[in-house]
Protein backbone atom coordinates (compact mmCIF):
# COMPACT_ATOMS: atom_id res chain seq x y z
CA UNK A 1 0.00 0.00 0.00
CA UNK A 2 3.13 1.96 0.75
CA UNK A 3 4.47 1.68 -2.88
CA UNK A 4 0.90 2.51 -4.30
CA UNK A 5 1.05 5.58 -2.26
CA UNK A 6 4.13 6.70 -3.13
CA UNK A 7 3.99 6.01 -6.63
CA UNK A 8 0.76 7.94 -7.10
CA UNK A 9 2.14 11.22 -5.35
CA UNK A 10 5.17 10.25 -7.76
CA UNK A 11 2.65 10.64 -10.75
CA UNK A 12 0.92 13.62 -9.38
CA UNK A 13 3.83 15.13 -8.48
CA UNK A 14 5.16 14.89 -12.33
CA UNK A 15 1.90 16.27 -13.51
CA UNK A 16 1.99 19.04 -11.51
CA UNK A 17 5.22 19.88 -12.82
CA UNK A 18 4.74 19.40 -16.26
CA UNK A 19 1.14 21.64 -15.83
CA UNK A 20 3.10 24.47 -14.18
CA UNK A 21 5.82 24.07 -16.61
CA UNK A 22 3.24 23.85 -19.68
CA UNK A 23 1.78 26.96 -18.17
CA UNK A 24 5.00 28.82 -17.26
CA UNK A 25 6.07 28.40 -20.72
CA UNK A 26 2.56 29.74 -22.20
CA UNK A 27 3.24 33.07 -20.26
CA UNK A 28 6.75 33.87 -21.66
CA UNK A 29 5.19 32.63 -25.20
CA UNK A 30 1.87 34.63 -24.97
CA UNK A 31 4.80 37.61 -23.52
CA UNK A 32 6.55 37.13 -26.58
CA UNK A 33 3.30 37.77 -28.51
CA UNK A 34 1.62 40.67 -27.14
CA UNK A 35 5.07 42.43 -27.39
CA UNK A 36 5.19 41.37 -31.00
CA UNK A 37 1.82 42.26 -31.58
CA UNK A 38 2.64 46.05 -29.59
CA UNK A 39 5.41 46.56 -31.97
CA UNK A 40 3.78 45.68 -35.07
CA UNK A 41 0.55 48.01 -33.35
CA UNK A 42 3.61 50.92 -32.99
CA UNK A 43 5.37 50.09 -36.35
CA UNK A 44 1.91 50.79 -38.12
CA UNK A 45 1.18 53.57 -36.23
CA UNK A 46 4.45 54.80 -37.47
CA UNK A 47 3.08 54.38 -41.40
CA UNK A 48 0.18 55.99 -40.61
CA UNK A 49 1.75 59.02 -39.16
CA UNK A 50 3.98 58.93 -42.22
CA UNK A 51 0.85 58.83 -44.34
CA UNK A 52 -0.37 61.53 -42.79
CA UNK A 53 2.92 63.64 -42.50
CA UNK A 54 3.15 63.17 -46.14
CA UNK A 55 -0.49 64.40 -46.93
CA UNK A 56 1.00 67.13 -44.85
CA UNK A 57 3.73 68.00 -46.48
CA UNK A 58 2.28 67.95 -50.05
CA UNK A 59 -0.07 70.25 -48.84
CA UNK A 60 2.56 72.71 -47.30
CA UNK A 61 4.70 72.17 -50.12
CA UNK A 62 1.61 73.36 -52.29
CA UNK A 63 0.90 76.76 -50.21
CA UNK A 64 4.84 77.53 -50.69
CA UNK A 65 4.28 77.42 -54.42
CA UNK A 66 0.87 79.21 -53.84
CA UNK A 67 3.00 82.37 -52.10
CA UNK A 68 5.88 81.75 -54.54
CA UNK A 69 2.91 82.85 -57.36
CA UNK A 70 2.05 85.23 -55.31
CA UNK A 71 5.81 86.94 -55.20
CA UNK A 72 6.04 86.72 -58.90
CA UNK A 73 3.39 89.09 -59.03
CA UNK A 74 4.79 91.25 -56.68
CA UNK A 75 7.90 91.56 -58.04
CA UNK A 76 6.58 92.02 -61.57
CA UNK A 77 4.82 95.17 -60.01
CA UNK A 78 7.91 96.08 -58.39
CA UNK A 79 9.66 96.19 -61.58
CA UNK A 80 7.63 97.91 -63.45
CA UNK A 81 7.34 100.68 -60.59
CA UNK A 82 11.25 101.55 -60.19
CA UNK A 83 13.91 102.46 -62.60
CA UNK A 84 15.69 100.46 -64.74
CA UNK A 85 19.13 102.45 -63.64
CA UNK A 86 19.49 100.64 -59.91
CA UNK A 87 21.92 104.12 -59.05
CA UNK A 88 18.32 105.93 -59.40
CA UNK A 89 16.95 103.78 -56.99
CA UNK A 90 16.71 104.18 -52.86
CA UNK A 91 16.33 102.29 -50.11
CA UNK A 92 13.59 104.23 -49.06
CA UNK A 93 12.04 104.06 -52.11
CA UNK A 94 12.03 100.21 -51.66
CA UNK A 95 10.76 100.40 -48.53
CA UNK A 96 7.75 102.30 -49.54
CA UNK A 97 7.32 100.31 -52.51
CA UNK A 98 7.34 97.36 -49.88
CA UNK A 99 4.23 98.56 -48.06
CA UNK A 100 2.79 99.02 -51.29
CA UNK A 101 3.09 95.49 -52.48
CA UNK A 102 2.74 93.75 -49.82
CA UNK A 103 5.60 92.39 -49.07
CA UNK A 104 8.13 91.97 -45.89
CA UNK A 105 11.00 93.41 -48.07
CA UNK A 106 12.68 94.32 -51.45
CA UNK A 107 16.24 93.78 -52.48
CA UNK A 108 18.39 94.49 -55.80
CA UNK A 109 21.03 91.76 -56.34
CA UNK A 110 23.92 92.71 -59.03
CA UNK A 111 27.00 91.15 -60.49
CA UNK A 112 29.70 92.10 -58.39
CA UNK A 113 32.04 94.60 -59.89
CA UNK A 114 35.34 92.58 -61.68
CA UNK A 115 33.96 88.96 -60.56
CA UNK A 116 31.07 86.76 -61.16
CA UNK A 117 29.54 87.10 -57.83
CA UNK A 118 26.17 88.51 -57.39
CA UNK A 119 26.10 91.09 -54.24
CA UNK A 120 22.75 93.23 -52.78
CA UNK A 121 23.16 96.65 -54.40
CA UNK A 122 19.99 98.38 -52.63
CA UNK A 123 17.50 96.78 -50.10
CA UNK A 124 14.46 98.14 -47.81
CA UNK A 125 16.26 95.79 -45.52
CA UNK A 126 19.42 96.98 -43.87
CA UNK A 127 20.64 93.59 -42.73
CA UNK A 128 19.94 92.45 -46.44
CA UNK A 129 22.78 95.15 -47.61
CA UNK A 130 25.13 93.31 -45.69
CA UNK A 131 25.30 90.41 -48.77
CA UNK A 132 28.26 91.18 -50.45
CA UNK A 133 28.43 87.74 -51.73
CA UNK A 134 26.58 84.93 -52.50
CA UNK A 135 28.65 82.21 -53.99
CA UNK A 136 28.94 80.20 -50.79
CA UNK A 137 24.93 79.59 -50.89
CA UNK A 138 25.03 77.05 -53.51
CA UNK A 139 22.20 76.04 -55.46
CA UNK A 140 20.86 79.58 -54.43
CA UNK A 141 23.89 81.17 -56.13
CA UNK A 142 23.36 79.14 -59.67
CA UNK A 143 19.63 80.05 -59.62
CA UNK A 144 20.53 84.19 -59.38
CA UNK A 145 23.38 83.16 -61.98
CA UNK A 146 20.81 81.61 -64.46
CA UNK A 147 18.52 84.33 -64.15
CA UNK A 148 21.20 87.22 -64.84
CA UNK A 149 22.55 85.22 -67.64
CA UNK A 150 19.30 83.34 -68.96
CA UNK A 151 16.50 85.07 -67.41
CA UNK A 152 15.26 81.67 -66.62
CA UNK A 153 16.16 78.96 -64.42
CA UNK A 154 16.60 75.09 -64.96
CA UNK A 155 17.95 73.90 -61.37
CA UNK A 156 15.77 70.81 -60.11
CA UNK A 157 15.38 72.56 -56.32
CA UNK A 158 13.25 75.05 -56.02
CA UNK A 159 10.21 76.52 -57.77
CA UNK A 160 11.12 77.81 -61.18
CA UNK A 161 8.44 79.79 -63.50
CA UNK A 162 9.13 82.36 -66.26
CA UNK A 163 11.64 84.79 -65.45
CA UNK A 164 10.95 83.50 -61.54
CA UNK A 165 12.91 81.37 -59.15
CA UNK A 166 11.71 80.77 -55.22
CA UNK A 167 13.50 79.12 -52.94
CA UNK A 168 12.43 76.87 -49.88
CA UNK A 169 11.36 78.70 -46.87
CA UNK A 170 14.12 79.34 -45.12
CA UNK A 171 16.02 80.74 -42.37
CA UNK A 172 17.70 84.05 -44.35
CA UNK A 173 21.34 84.30 -44.37
CA UNK A 174 20.99 88.27 -43.62
CA UNK A 175 19.47 87.30 -40.24
CA UNK A 176 16.22 89.59 -40.84
CA UNK A 177 13.63 87.16 -39.80
CA UNK A 178 13.42 83.53 -38.13
CA UNK A 179 12.11 81.75 -41.60
CA UNK A 180 11.17 83.57 -45.01
CA UNK A 181 10.35 82.87 -48.51
CA UNK A 182 12.12 84.80 -50.88
CA UNK A 183 11.26 84.84 -55.00
CA UNK A 184 13.84 86.70 -57.66
CA UNK A 185 12.94 87.91 -61.14
CA UNK A 186 14.57 89.26 -64.18
CA UNK A 187 13.41 89.13 -67.54
CA UNK A 188 16.47 90.45 -69.37
CA UNK A 189 15.10 94.17 -68.97
CA UNK A 190 17.19 95.28 -66.03
CA UNK A 191 20.51 94.06 -65.12
CA UNK A 192 19.69 93.20 -61.77
CA UNK A 193 17.09 90.71 -59.71
CA UNK A 194 14.46 91.87 -57.90
CA UNK A 195 14.10 90.17 -54.97
CA UNK A 196 10.89 89.83 -52.62
CA UNK A 197 10.48 88.21 -49.39
CA UNK A 198 7.88 87.93 -46.98
CA UNK A 199 7.51 86.07 -43.69
CA UNK A 200 6.79 82.65 -43.96
CA UNK A 201 3.70 83.19 -41.66
CA UNK A 202 1.46 81.26 -43.59
CA UNK A 203 3.63 78.13 -44.39
CA UNK A 204 4.00 77.91 -40.63
CA UNK A 205 0.27 78.29 -39.49
CA UNK A 206 -0.62 75.76 -42.09
CA UNK A 207 2.11 73.75 -40.68
CA UNK A 208 0.83 74.78 -36.71
CA UNK A 209 -3.12 74.04 -38.20
CA UNK A 210 -2.12 70.19 -39.89
CA UNK A 211 1.53 69.78 -40.02
CA UNK A 212 3.72 67.20 -38.20
CA UNK A 213 3.86 68.37 -34.61
CA UNK A 214 -0.19 68.64 -34.49
CA UNK A 215 -0.46 64.94 -36.24
CA UNK A 216 2.29 63.99 -33.50
CA UNK A 217 0.01 65.71 -30.75
CA UNK A 218 -3.14 63.85 -31.88
CA UNK A 219 -1.76 60.60 -32.22
CA UNK A 220 -0.25 60.37 -28.70
CA UNK A 221 -3.44 61.94 -27.47
CA UNK A 222 -5.78 59.02 -29.39
CA UNK A 223 -3.52 56.44 -28.22
CA UNK A 224 -3.27 56.26 -24.35
CA UNK A 225 -0.13 53.46 -24.17
CA UNK A 226 1.95 55.66 -26.53
CA UNK A 227 4.09 58.36 -24.23
CA UNK A 228 6.31 60.71 -27.07
CA UNK A 229 6.97 60.09 -30.83
CA UNK A 230 9.85 61.83 -32.03
CA UNK A 231 10.66 62.75 -35.96
CA UNK A 232 14.63 62.34 -36.05
CA UNK A 233 16.35 63.61 -38.94
CA UNK A 234 17.72 60.62 -41.24
CA UNK A 235 21.22 62.69 -42.42
CA UNK A 236 22.28 64.32 -39.16
CA UNK A 237 20.64 62.74 -35.74
CA UNK A 238 23.43 61.77 -33.59
CA UNK A 239 25.92 63.93 -35.27
CA UNK A 240 27.36 67.16 -34.87
CA UNK A 241 24.96 69.66 -35.27
CA UNK A 242 25.45 71.63 -38.99
CA UNK A 243 26.04 75.68 -37.63
CA UNK A 244 25.30 78.59 -40.22
CA UNK A 245 26.30 81.45 -39.57
CA UNK A 246 24.38 84.78 -41.10
CA UNK A 247 25.68 88.08 -42.40
CA UNK A 248 25.53 89.37 -38.93
CA UNK A 249 28.01 86.62 -37.56
CA UNK A 250 24.86 85.16 -35.79
CA UNK A 251 24.48 81.61 -35.95
CA UNK A 252 21.73 79.29 -37.08
CA UNK A 253 20.47 75.98 -37.99
CA UNK A 254 18.98 75.21 -40.61
CA UNK A 255 15.14 74.42 -40.38
CA UNK A 256 16.27 70.98 -42.47
CA UNK A 257 19.21 70.20 -40.37
CA UNK A 258 17.31 69.71 -37.39
CA UNK A 259 17.88 66.14 -35.60
CA UNK A 260 14.23 66.34 -34.43
CA UNK A 261 12.37 67.43 -37.07
CA UNK A 262 9.28 67.12 -35.30
CA UNK A 263 7.39 65.96 -32.34
CA UNK A 264 9.21 65.79 -28.72
CA UNK A 265 12.79 63.69 -27.94
CA UNK A 266 12.73 63.78 -24.11
CA UNK A 267 12.93 59.76 -23.30
CA UNK A 268 16.48 59.44 -24.52
CA UNK A 269 18.98 55.83 -23.86
CA UNK A 270 22.25 55.19 -24.79
CA UNK A 271 22.11 53.11 -27.71
CA UNK A 272 19.21 55.27 -29.05
CA UNK A 273 21.46 55.87 -32.50
CA UNK A 274 22.28 52.01 -32.60
CA UNK A 275 18.93 51.19 -33.00
CA UNK A 276 18.72 54.16 -35.20
CA UNK A 277 21.42 53.35 -37.24
CA UNK A 278 20.38 49.66 -37.49
CA UNK A 279 16.60 50.68 -38.97
CA UNK A 280 18.17 53.06 -41.42
CA UNK A 281 20.33 50.62 -42.52
CA UNK A 282 18.02 47.45 -42.74
CA UNK A 283 14.95 49.59 -43.36
CA UNK A 284 13.14 47.15 -41.01
CA UNK A 285 10.98 48.27 -37.89
CA UNK A 286 13.63 48.11 -34.57
CA UNK A 287 11.77 47.62 -31.35
CA UNK A 288 13.78 47.55 -28.22
CA UNK A 289 12.74 47.38 -24.18
CA UNK A 290 13.86 49.51 -22.27
CA UNK A 291 13.86 51.13 -18.64
CA UNK A 292 12.47 54.74 -17.77
CA UNK A 293 11.15 56.15 -15.11
CA UNK A 294 10.99 53.40 -13.08
CA UNK A 295 8.59 51.13 -15.53
CA UNK A 296 9.10 49.07 -18.98
CA UNK A 297 8.68 51.12 -22.13
CA UNK A 298 8.62 49.80 -25.80
CA UNK A 299 10.60 52.07 -28.46
CA UNK A 300 10.15 51.32 -31.78
CA UNK A 301 12.41 52.80 -34.68
CA UNK A 302 10.41 52.58 -38.13
CA UNK A 303 13.00 54.32 -41.04
CA UNK A 304 10.93 56.78 -43.46
CA UNK A 305 13.12 57.22 -46.65
CA UNK A 306 12.41 60.00 -48.62
CA UNK A 307 11.13 59.86 -52.02
CA UNK A 308 13.74 59.86 -55.34
CA UNK A 309 16.20 62.61 -54.72
CA UNK A 310 16.10 64.60 -57.76
CA UNK A 311 19.41 66.66 -55.90
CA UNK A 312 21.56 66.54 -53.01
CA UNK A 313 19.34 69.79 -51.65
CA UNK A 314 15.55 69.57 -51.59
CA UNK A 315 12.60 69.89 -49.12
CA UNK A 316 11.85 66.05 -48.89
CA UNK A 317 14.56 64.82 -46.35
CA UNK A 318 14.89 60.91 -44.63
CA UNK A 319 13.94 60.58 -41.14
CA UNK A 320 13.23 57.98 -38.35
CA UNK A 321 9.82 57.89 -36.42
CA UNK A 322 10.75 56.54 -32.89
CA UNK A 323 7.28 55.86 -30.74
CA UNK A 324 7.88 55.21 -27.13
CA UNK A 325 4.99 53.11 -25.55
CA UNK A 326 3.96 51.97 -22.13
CA UNK A 327 4.72 48.47 -21.44
CA UNK A 328 3.59 48.18 -17.76
CA UNK A 329 -0.15 47.63 -18.94
CA UNK A 330 1.06 44.57 -20.56
CA UNK A 331 4.01 42.80 -18.05
CA UNK A 332 1.56 43.79 -15.10
CA UNK A 333 -1.78 42.11 -17.12
CA UNK A 334 0.37 38.64 -17.39
CA UNK A 335 2.04 39.14 -13.89
CA UNK A 336 -1.27 38.90 -12.72
CA UNK A 337 -2.67 36.19 -14.69
CA UNK A 338 0.75 34.21 -13.80
CA UNK A 339 0.32 34.93 -9.77
CA UNK A 340 -3.69 33.54 -10.56
CA UNK A 341 -2.43 30.61 -12.61
CA UNK A 342 0.12 29.36 -9.32
CA UNK A 343 -2.36 29.96 -6.70
CA UNK A 344 -5.03 27.49 -8.48
CA UNK A 345 -2.19 25.32 -9.34
CA UNK A 346 -1.02 25.42 -5.88
CA UNK A 347 -4.70 25.32 -4.27
CA UNK A 348 -5.75 22.23 -6.49
CA UNK A 349 -2.36 20.53 -5.53
CA UNK A 350 -3.41 20.81 -1.51
CA UNK A 351 -6.48 20.03 -2.13
CA UNK A 352 -5.85 17.02 -3.96
CA UNK A 353 -3.27 15.51 -2.18
CA UNK A 354 -5.66 15.54 0.94
CA UNK A 355 -8.16 14.38 -0.15
CA UNK A 356 -5.72 11.38 -1.72
CA UNK A 357 -4.84 11.23 1.84
CA UNK A 358 -8.10 10.57 3.48
CA UNK A 359 -9.32 8.32 0.70
CA UNK A 360 -6.13 6.15 1.43
CA UNK A 361 -6.41 6.35 5.10
CA UNK A 362 -10.76 5.16 4.63
CA UNK A 363 -9.43 2.30 2.48
CA UNK A 364 -6.17 0.84 4.15
CA UNK A 365 -8.09 -1.65 5.94
CA UNK A 366 -7.28 -4.87 3.91
CA UNK A 367 -4.31 -5.09 1.49
CA UNK A 368 -6.40 -6.68 -0.74
CA UNK A 369 -9.19 -4.45 -0.65
CA UNK A 370 -6.64 -1.72 -0.26
CA UNK A 371 -4.68 -2.56 -3.56
CA UNK A 372 -7.80 -2.41 -5.31
CA UNK A 373 -9.70 0.31 -4.24
CA UNK A 374 -6.08 2.30 -4.42
CA UNK A 375 -6.05 1.36 -8.12
CA UNK A 376 -10.11 2.39 -8.58
CA UNK A 377 -8.95 5.70 -6.44
CA UNK A 378 -5.78 6.46 -8.28
CA UNK A 379 -7.88 6.37 -11.72
CA UNK A 380 -10.95 8.17 -10.47
CA UNK A 381 -8.94 10.58 -8.99
CA UNK A 382 -6.63 11.10 -12.16
CA UNK A 383 -9.30 11.69 -13.96
CA UNK A 384 -10.56 14.29 -12.16
CA UNK A 385 -7.21 16.13 -11.95
CA UNK A 386 -6.85 16.10 -15.43
CA UNK A 387 -9.90 17.47 -15.93
CA UNK A 388 -9.59 20.48 -13.64
CA UNK A 389 -6.09 20.77 -15.37
CA UNK A 390 -8.36 21.07 -18.95
CA UNK A 391 -10.73 23.04 -17.26
CA UNK A 392 -7.84 25.38 -15.68
CA UNK A 393 -6.17 25.55 -18.68
CA UNK A 394 -9.20 26.05 -21.08
CA UNK A 395 -10.03 29.07 -18.94
CA UNK A 396 -6.52 30.49 -18.34
CA UNK A 397 -6.20 30.18 -22.40
CA UNK A 398 -9.74 32.02 -22.99
CA UNK A 399 -8.71 34.53 -20.95
CA UNK A 400 -5.55 35.72 -22.47
CA UNK A 401 -7.22 35.40 -25.75
CA UNK A 402 -9.85 37.41 -24.84
CA UNK A 403 -7.45 39.76 -23.62
CA UNK A 404 -5.29 39.79 -26.64
CA UNK A 405 -8.17 39.83 -28.80
CA UNK A 406 -9.23 43.07 -26.49
CA UNK A 407 -6.08 44.72 -26.92
CA UNK A 408 -5.61 44.07 -30.70
CA UNK A 409 -8.89 45.10 -31.94
CA UNK A 410 -10.07 47.85 -29.65
CA UNK A 411 -6.68 49.48 -30.43
CA UNK A 412 -6.88 48.97 -33.94
CA UNK A 413 -10.35 50.40 -34.46
CA UNK A 414 -9.33 53.51 -32.42
CA UNK A 415 -6.80 54.19 -34.61
CA UNK A 416 -8.35 53.57 -37.77
CA UNK A 417 -11.60 56.07 -36.40
CA UNK A 418 -8.59 58.73 -35.97
CA UNK A 419 -6.55 57.80 -39.33
CA UNK A 420 -10.60 58.37 -41.57
CA UNK A 421 -10.61 61.23 -39.84
CA UNK A 422 -7.58 62.78 -40.47
CA UNK A 423 -7.32 62.23 -43.44
CA UNK A 424 -10.78 63.37 -44.52
CA UNK A 425 -9.70 66.68 -42.66
CA UNK A 426 -6.24 66.80 -45.02
CA UNK A 427 -8.29 65.51 -48.03
CA UNK A 428 -11.54 67.29 -47.81
CA UNK A 429 -10.80 69.54 -51.09
CA UNK A 430 -9.73 66.02 -52.99
CA UNK A 431 -11.69 63.03 -54.69
CA UNK A 432 -10.15 59.99 -53.96
CA UNK A 433 -9.02 57.59 -56.81
CA UNK A 434 -11.47 54.88 -57.42
CA UNK A 435 -9.94 52.52 -60.20
CA UNK A 436 -10.49 48.96 -58.84
CA UNK A 437 -7.10 48.14 -58.72
CA UNK A 438 -5.68 49.45 -55.35
CA UNK A 439 -1.88 49.56 -55.84
CA UNK A 440 -2.80 51.49 -59.04
CA UNK A 441 -5.11 53.81 -57.45
CA UNK A 442 -2.26 54.62 -54.72
CA UNK A 443 0.42 54.92 -57.92
CA UNK A 444 -1.81 57.72 -59.57
CA UNK A 445 -3.00 59.19 -56.67
CA UNK A 446 0.76 59.93 -55.94
CA UNK A 447 2.00 61.04 -59.43
CA UNK A 448 -1.01 63.43 -59.07
CA UNK A 449 0.54 65.27 -56.01
CA UNK A 450 3.50 65.18 -57.91
CA UNK A 451 2.35 66.85 -61.19
CA UNK A 452 0.31 69.34 -59.54
CA UNK A 453 3.34 70.29 -57.51
CA UNK A 454 5.54 70.41 -61.16
CA UNK A 455 2.98 71.70 -63.31
CA UNK A 456 1.94 68.88 -65.40
CA UNK A 457 -1.44 68.38 -66.61
CA UNK A 458 -1.83 64.98 -66.00
CA UNK A 459 -4.88 62.73 -67.30
CA UNK A 460 -5.49 59.58 -66.35
CA UNK A 461 -8.14 56.78 -67.53
CA UNK A 462 -8.81 53.38 -66.63
CA UNK A 463 -11.24 51.08 -66.85
CA UNK A 464 -11.57 47.19 -66.41
CA UNK A 465 -9.56 46.85 -63.48
CA UNK A 466 -12.45 46.37 -60.96
CA UNK A 467 -12.21 43.33 -59.50
CA UNK A 468 -10.16 41.86 -62.13
CA UNK A 469 -8.07 38.53 -60.90
CA UNK A 470 -4.50 39.54 -62.41
CA UNK A 471 -1.51 37.18 -63.20
CA UNK A 472 0.85 39.91 -62.74
CA UNK A 473 2.24 40.80 -59.53
CA UNK A 474 0.47 44.26 -57.99
CA UNK A 475 4.20 45.43 -57.28
CA UNK A 476 5.40 44.78 -61.33
CA UNK A 477 2.67 46.87 -62.31
CA UNK A 478 3.67 49.56 -60.00
CA UNK A 479 7.16 49.26 -61.50
CA UNK A 480 5.86 49.37 -65.25
CA UNK A 481 3.44 51.87 -64.60
CA UNK A 482 5.73 53.74 -62.36
CA UNK A 483 8.87 53.79 -64.07
CA UNK A 484 7.00 55.15 -67.31
CA UNK A 485 5.05 57.91 -65.66
CA UNK A 486 8.65 59.15 -63.92
CA UNK A 487 10.42 59.02 -67.53
CA UNK A 488 7.31 60.81 -68.50
CA UNK A 489 7.44 63.37 -66.47
CA UNK A 490 11.46 64.17 -66.59
CA UNK A 491 10.95 64.53 -70.51
CA UNK A 492 8.45 66.89 -70.02
CA UNK A 493 10.25 69.03 -67.00
CA UNK A 494 12.09 70.33 -69.35
CA UNK A 495 8.99 72.19 -71.48
CA UNK A 496 7.22 75.09 -70.66
CA UNK A 497 4.23 74.58 -68.29
CA UNK A 498 1.50 75.16 -70.83
CA UNK A 499 3.31 72.30 -72.54
CA UNK A 500 4.09 69.69 -70.01
CA UNK A 501 1.45 67.26 -70.86
CA UNK A 502 1.36 63.32 -69.49
CA UNK A 503 -1.28 60.87 -70.71
CA UNK A 504 -1.47 57.29 -68.86
CA UNK A 505 -4.60 54.68 -69.71
CA UNK A 506 -5.30 51.34 -68.59
CA UNK A 507 -7.55 48.86 -70.11
CA UNK A 508 -8.69 45.37 -69.85
CA UNK A 509 -10.04 43.43 -72.70
CA UNK A 510 -10.30 39.54 -74.14
CA UNK A 511 -7.46 37.97 -71.32
CA UNK A 512 -5.11 40.96 -71.92
CA UNK A 513 -3.94 44.12 -69.88
CA UNK A 514 -2.95 47.19 -71.54
CA UNK A 515 -1.29 50.05 -70.76
CA UNK A 516 -0.55 53.59 -72.45
CA UNK A 517 1.53 56.06 -71.13
CA UNK A 518 2.04 59.08 -73.61
CA UNK A 519 3.64 62.47 -73.34
CA UNK A 520 4.81 66.25 -75.33
CA UNK A 521 8.32 65.68 -76.22
CA UNK A 522 10.74 68.57 -77.51
CA UNK A 523 10.87 69.45 -81.27
CA UNK A 524 14.47 68.51 -81.52
CA UNK A 525 13.65 64.92 -80.49
CA UNK A 526 15.73 62.31 -82.34
CA UNK A 527 13.03 59.07 -83.36
CA UNK A 528 16.24 57.16 -83.69
CA UNK A 529 16.77 57.53 -79.72
CA UNK A 530 13.59 55.01 -79.66
CA UNK A 531 15.98 52.10 -80.16
CA UNK A 532 17.81 52.84 -77.51
CA UNK A 533 15.66 53.88 -74.89
CA UNK A 534 15.31 50.19 -73.19
CA UNK A 535 18.79 49.56 -73.31
CA UNK A 536 20.43 49.82 -69.30
CA UNK A 537 22.21 53.04 -68.82
CA UNK A 538 20.48 55.10 -71.73
CA UNK A 539 19.61 58.22 -70.12
CA UNK A 540 18.68 61.70 -71.89
CA UNK A 541 19.16 63.64 -68.38
CA UNK A 542 22.98 65.01 -67.63
CA UNK A 543 23.77 64.64 -64.05
CA UNK A 544 21.71 63.99 -61.03
CA UNK A 545 21.22 60.72 -59.98
CA UNK A 546 19.58 59.44 -62.88
CA UNK A 547 20.98 56.20 -64.02
CA UNK A 548 19.29 54.87 -67.00
CA UNK A 549 17.32 51.94 -65.50
CA UNK A 550 13.87 53.04 -65.53
CA UNK A 551 12.83 52.11 -69.12
CA UNK A 552 15.11 49.15 -69.10
CA UNK A 553 13.20 47.58 -65.77
CA UNK A 554 10.14 47.74 -67.64
CA UNK A 555 10.90 46.14 -70.68
CA UNK A 556 12.10 43.29 -68.07
CA UNK A 557 9.70 43.14 -66.42
CA UNK A 558 7.15 43.39 -69.34
CA UNK A 559 8.85 40.46 -71.51
CA UNK A 560 9.61 38.31 -67.76
CA UNK A 561 5.02 38.10 -67.89
CA UNK A 562 5.43 37.58 -72.08
CA UNK A 563 4.53 40.93 -72.68
CA UNK A 564 5.09 43.19 -75.39
CA UNK A 565 5.69 47.37 -75.71
CA UNK A 566 5.30 49.30 -79.00
CA UNK A 567 7.13 53.00 -79.43
CA UNK A 568 5.35 55.20 -81.53
CA UNK A 569 5.63 59.20 -82.39
CA UNK A 570 2.22 60.56 -82.84
CA UNK A 571 1.28 64.34 -83.44
CA UNK A 572 4.33 65.60 -80.88
CA UNK A 573 3.14 63.01 -78.29
CA UNK A 574 5.83 59.55 -77.77
CA UNK A 575 3.21 56.90 -76.87
CA UNK A 576 4.88 54.02 -75.14
CA UNK A 577 1.83 51.10 -75.44
CA UNK A 578 1.81 48.22 -73.78
CA UNK A 579 0.35 44.39 -73.91
CA UNK A 580 0.54 41.80 -70.76
CA UNK A 581 -1.83 38.54 -70.73
CA UNK A 582 -3.43 38.36 -67.65
CA UNK A 583 -4.70 34.43 -67.71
Amino acid sequence: MRINSRIIYIIFGIAVLLVAINNASYYWYTKTLLKDDLSARMASTAIQIRTSIEQSKEGSFYTEDLIGEKLRTAAMFIQGQINPDVDLITNEQLRVLAKQAGVAGISLMQRVAGSDDIGVTKSSEPKELKITSTKPFGYWFTAYDQLLTKHNVTIAEGQSLANFWSGIAEVPASGASEVSKFGFYNDGSRDYITAVFVNADQVLKYQQMVGSDTIVKKTVAANHDIIEISGLNGTTFGKPPKIYQDNNGESFISIYDRQVLFGSYAIKHADDIDRFTEAVQTNKPVSVLKKWKGKTVLKTFVYIPAKTRVSDVQRDVPYVIAIVSDYTSIENTLDRQLIRLALLVVLFTIFSLLCMYLVFRYMGKSKEIAVRSTQELYIQNMDVMFTEIRSQRHDFLNHVQTMYALLSRGKKEEQLRYMEELIEEINEVNDIIRIGHPAVAALIQAKLAQAMRTKILFDHHFTGLEGLSLGVKSVDIVKIIGNLIDNAFDEVSGLVPELRHVIVKGWSESGMLFFSVANLVHEDFDPARVNQMFGTGFSTKVGGDHSGLGLAVVKERVEYYKGTIDVKLVEGYIHFELAIPVL
